[in-house]
């Protein structure tokens, strides 16, 4: 067990070392870390602020708090030492806390931590989630991350407790550094859930939402999500809109010609653009169709002879007849396979 050296024909442990003996600090240093990449815990997540502490009444702050694709809010919170403290607990009063946010507060918070307007905070929200037109309401489901040099065997229990008996979504992610020579290295394991669980726990909430009618709304609004399996990757939860972009590109970069994407959905609704030198594809559009409102259309990141297509919001009632037409070109090497889940 353990991070080894392959020295000659021999395997040599590298010891694990302390974020103390370190020097290394939980807010200036590991939360800073984290901070700039998300990606290291889970590459669906958009940083909302850092130390988040807007509560009415206390003084108390989420070290990072971030959106992921299907509007969830995820409280993330950070520990060095080696039992995490009280750390689950402390994650459950902020979820409750955030729990009621509003999708203006949501943007101001964005907009105050990343230095842009509201404008383009709010533009950057909604074509993280791919919303359907306007965003006007987040999940009142929160996701809560964990992540300490280790747990105690009473946080893992509680942790498995309530993520089995009360459907949370909580994840653990121990953290252990080591030194190499020079170098100071971090081993990042999700403990819980154990990565093996993803198949089944894909299926068993796949089979829920077939059971449960497939359609989650709210004020008569459809919000259903989706569960897709493309090649050997999942994801999970994803929006109506973003589940098409993302077949899409998937069949692009897999070798399916774009005329044949077109053909199977909407092909009058593809617009080619063509950024001149240092020009992003989002500025070409707006140059290029000046009466068009870009905040409805996106850079879907597939290119070719005819320049790169911008879609429109792709989804709504017509999305499985979308998702199936993409399911049926793909190719033997890339399998797709989806389902609705309630949001």
């Amino acid at each position: 067990m353990g991070l080894h050296r392959i020295s000659g024909d021999a395997l040599t442990p590298v010891s694990a070392t302390s974020f103390a003996a370190l020097e290394l600090r939980e807010r200036d240093d590991l939360q800073r870390l984290l901070r700039d990449d998300l990606s290291v815990l889970d590459d669906g997540l958009l940083l909302i602020a850092e130390e988040y502490g807007d509560f009415a009444g206390s003084q108390r702050r989420i070290d990072l708090l971030a959106l992921d694709r299907s509007a969830q809010l995820v409280v993330i919170e950070l520990k060095r030492t080696k039992d995490g403290g009280h750390v689950e607990l402390q994650a459950l009063r902020y979820a409750a806390m955030v729990s009621t946010m509003t999708v203006d507060h949501l943007v101001d918070t964005h907009a105050r931590q990343h230095g842009t307007t509201t404008e383009e905070s709010r533009r950057a929200i909604e074509e993280w989630v791919g919303d359907e037109g306007e965003l006007v309401e987040l999940s009142s489901r929160v996701r809560l991350v964990l992540a300490s040099a280790d747990f105690s065997t009473e946080i893992t229990a509680t942790v498995l407790w309530l993520t089995q008996e009360y459907g949370l979504d909580i994840s653990c992610y121990r953290l252990v550094p080591y030194v190499l020579g020079s170098e100071t290295l971090l081993d990042i394991q999700r403990i819980v859930p154990l990565p093996e669980a993803t198949d089944f726990q894909f299926q068993q909430r796949a089979k829920g939402a077939a059971s449960a009618g497939l359609t989650a709304t709210a004020g008569g609004r459809d919000f259903t999500k989706y569960d897709l399996r493309v090649g050997d990757s999942a994801y999970e939860g994803v929006s109506k809109q973003g589940s098409v972009k993302l077949l899409v590109r998937a069949l692009h970069e897999a070798g399916v010609p774009v005329s044949s994407l077109r053909d199977g959905i909407e092909s009058s609704r593809w617009i080619p653009v063509h950024p001149q030198d240092g020009e992003t594809v989002e500025q070409a559009f707006r140059r290029e169709q000046p009466t068009r409102k870009s905040h409805y259309w996106f850079d879907l990141g597939v290119h070719d002879d005819d320049g790169s297509w911008v879609i429109p919001r792709f989804g709504g009632t017509r999305t499985e007849q979308y998702l199936a037409v993409l399911q049926r070109l793909a190719p033997p090497s890339l399998p797709i396979a989806w389902s609705a889940v309630d949001a």
